[in-house]
């Protein structure tokens, strides 16, 4: 394995068997359908997907609290988990930051640290710890300091708010300095306005100790503030790996444009050197090799509104999101399209209006089979 490579999985396949299926009809139901992907040294990757997609699974998998029928896991260069043996979770160099924290109620905040320490060395020795303290309460201080607790040790978890609960879990998971750390939907329990200024400070911590993660989300927006790479996944594959701009400006599959950029599809046909649609058309690339027919991808942000009283465009709902309006239309075939502006302009539900589509480079897929 390459020396900057500190996860690699190939080929990870994991299965149950189908509890509906009895005798001879029995099978078993892939959960993780032949994954692979590669982390590097200091990333920071995000598994994105929809509820049911395999996400908390593939994490489960490197975290050594799952087995697997095929494939491996290799961390740091070392092989942890195969079809054939699996690596105990404490020894595979990992920290895990779980979804509702797990701090542990009756120790305080330099407590909850110190157990993972203790953790970690728990096989050299019972004066082993005791002979570390002052490394330990050193160590302690550290991590709060990177994360912006410090002075906070003689708290207990009830005296914290949510936002600092998860900080500390992330305090504990860091103080071992493990290879890697594991966050599953670690800001899901928070609000929103915490969870806005919690992804910016974990990123931000995370750089800070040169650690590499993986966290769980299906929140898109966090994904691409947090993320250095993204894994977008659907029905236990990763339909999508690349960074956050190239997975929402260029996505690969009809799931991934839906998923992630909340794109509408509109059927489209080349005419001459034009892509037609029901509400317009824009210029056509140059390529010669692009299909006549297909689904035009069109960001909601993307789109402009005019209000013209002959357009079959209507609006049918108006929603102030603080920033910006969004807005749902309906075309005279009865589609539905959805609209993001700035706040320049209201424009009331049941107004007729023309759409202007802002796009210079269009993106075509086949029309889609099925949608999230």
């Amino acid at each position: 394995m390459n020396q900057s490579v500190i996860l690699q999985l190939k080929n990870i396949t994991k299965t149950y068997p189908d509890r509906t299926a009895s005798g001879s009809n029995s099978r078993a139901i892939a959960v993780l359908d032949n994954v692979s992907l590669t982390l590097n040294h200091g990333e920071l990757l995000g598994l994105l997907g929809p509820s049911g997609c395999g996400k908390t699974t593939l994490l489960r998998i490197v975290a050594g609290f799952e087995s697997i029928a095929q494939g491996t896991v290799a961390i740091a260069g070392k092989i942890v988990c195969s079809d054939r043996e699996s690596l105990a979770a404490e020894k595979r160099q990992t920290g895990m930051v779980f979804q509702d924290y797990a701090l542990f109620p009756h120790l305080t905040v330099a407590e909850n640290i110190a157990f993972g320490l203790k953790r970690q060395n728990k096989g050299l020795g019972k004066g082993f710890f005791v002979r570390q303290q002052p490394k330990v309460q050193e160590r302690i201080t550290e991590v709060l300091q990177l994360v912006g607790l410090k002075g906070f040790e003689q708290r207990y978890p009830h005296q914290l708010s949510g936002g600092q609960q998860q900080r500390i879990a992330l305090a504990r998971a860091l103080a071992p300095e493990p290879a890697l750390i594991l966050l599953d939907e670690p800001l899901s329990n928070l609000d929103v306005q915490v969870r806005h200024r919690l992804r910016g400070e974990i990123r931000a911590i995370l750089k800070a100790a040169g650690t590499s993660a993986i966290f769980v989300t299906h929140d898109r927006e966090e994904a691409l503030a947090i993320a250095d790479k993204i894994a977008v996944m659907r029905q236990g594959k990763i339909e999508q790996i690349g960074t956050p701009e190239a997975v929402y400006l260029n996505p690969l599959t009809h799931f991934v444009a839906e998923f992630v950029t909340q794109a509408n599809f509109l059927p489209a046909t080349l005419k001459g050197t034009e892509w037609v649609t029901e509400v317009g058309s824009i210029k056509a690339s140059s390529s010669t090799n692009q299909a006549k027919t297909g689904d035009l991808i069109v960001r909601p942000e993307n789109i402009s509104l005019i209000a013209d009283s002959h357009s079959p465009i209507v609006v049918r709902a108006r929603q102030f999101l603080g920033r910006e309006y969004d807005y749902e239309l309906e075309t005279a075939s009865g589609k539905i399209i959805y609209a993001r502006t700035a706040l320049t302009q209201a424009i009331a539900v049941g107004t007729k209006v023309r759409l202007v589509l802002n796009i210079n480079i269009p993106q075509i897929f086949p029309v889609s089979s099925g949608g999230i």
